[in-house]
């Protein structure tokens, strides 16, 4: 049988031992290959299994080992212990500084006596599986000035004093912040609506964005309106006024459509009582700041007033700015032009805002500019 070569079909049993060049085919013969023979092609297979195996096997048992051993660590630091007689309890923080333990201590010797028993005994194993003893949600400690930890977060939306669970965030936490940030991905995919313009009785504009894409790829096109837009703007109504109110979606589109009618109405009533004459409204869809110099220039408007969605953060897809420009040319500088942003109604809310910028209107137009311009007590 020594040459049978794996083929010992005819009632031999090789067992897969036969000392031939053996193809891989005796698992057909009575004695079924065992992948031995010196040319089986399944012996590279089996002999790199054993080892994934083998590997596999050791980096469990580390785990294990190291799981154990921090368990172990985590119950003689914060495990109490039985009282004796004379013991009795004070407050710790304990090994992590997230909650305050307790923990006997002998009033005789004045020794803390933390992850025994009364005998001195070391505490019960934890017997559930390796896999359920993940840390677990403890309290934050009380605050050192309870009223002062809690005016600050009454005063802001952001995320303070959360809470842990061991090095991570608590479930709470972190599930809101994934919500935020789903908040904040939609504010930047928003459109205004057509029929929304019409209902405000704004005049339609659009930029040379062709679409969304276009416009979030490539920002110099949301800078300059299309053709259309530009005979448009031009034969507008309210030529020549003080100031030309702009509408445009920017990078959040709910947040004009939640806060831009509001804004846009209060400055309308404010700005004519406070002097100075006003422009329809116009709408830019697929707008960027910088859209306001070429329709003040359109419009021939001694100052522009835009509002645009800002880039959303977490929480603020409903953010509004209200960019102003004194004197607007093509590619009017930044520093000559003012800001009221986080208008909304956690933040600026509308009315607020636009009694702000009329102010801010009235002492740029007395300055003959804004931005720098503006210093100072100026600028207060």
């Amino acid at each position: 049988m020594s040459g049978c070569g794996g083929q010992c079909g005819g009632g031999g049993s090789c067992g897969g031992k036969c000392g031939g060049a053996c193809d891989g085919k005796c698992g057909k013969t009575p004695g079924g290959c065992s992948g031995d023979c010196a040319n089986c092609p399944n012996k590279a297979r089996k002999a790199a299994e054993a080892q994934l195996a083998a590997l596999v096997r050791e980096v469990v048992v580390q785990v294990v080992r190291e799981v154990e051993a921090e368990e172990a660590r985590a119950g003689r630091s914060s495990e109490p212990a039985a009282q004796g007689e004379r013991g009795r309890t004070l407050p710790t923080t304990g090994s992590r500084g997230v909650e305050p333990s307790s923990a006997p201590v002998d009033s005789a010797q004045g020794e803390r006596r933390v992850g025994a028993g009364a005998q001195g005994h070391p505490p019960a194993p934890d017997d559930s599986p390796i896999w359920s003893r993940g840390p677990k949600h403890k309290k934050l400690p009380p605050y050192r000035v309870p009223h002062a930890a809690q005016a600050l977060k009454r005063a802001t939306p952001a995320r303070l004093a959360q809470g842990r669970t061991g090095t991570r965030y608590l479930t709470e936490s972190y599930l809101g912040l994934r919500a935020d940030h789903a908040i904040a991905l939609d504010a930047v995919a928003s459109e205004v609506p057509a029929d929304w313009v019409a209902t405000q009785g704004w005049l339609p504009l659009r930029t040379r964005a062709k679409d969304k894409q276009e416009y979030l790829l490539h920002p110099e096109q949301g800078r300059r309106l299309d053709d259309a837009s530009k005979q448009a703007c031009a034969a507008a109504p309210g030529q020549g006024v003080d100031v030309q109110l702009i509408a445009g979606d920017g990078l959040s589109a709910v947040a004009l459509m939640e806060n831009g009618p509001a804004t846009i109405h209060a400055l309308a009533q404010a700005l004519p009582a406070a002097g100075l004459t006003v422009g329809k409204p116009l709408f830019v869809r697929f707008a960027r700041i910088g859209v306001a110099d070429e329709i003040g220039l359109l419009t021939r408007a001694r100052c522009t007033v835009i509002l645009v969605g800002e880039r959303p953060g977490l929480g603020t897809g409903d953010s509004l700015s209200i960019y102003t420009a004194f004197g607007p040319r093509l590619g009017q500088d930044n520093s000559e032009k003012d800001c009221i942003s986080n208008v909304r109604g956690l933040g600026f809310p509308p009315a607020e805002a636009a009694a702000k910028c009329v102010e801010l209107l009235k002492r740029t137009f007395a300055a003959g500019g804004g931005g720098v311009k503006l210093t100072g007590k100026e600028a207060r």
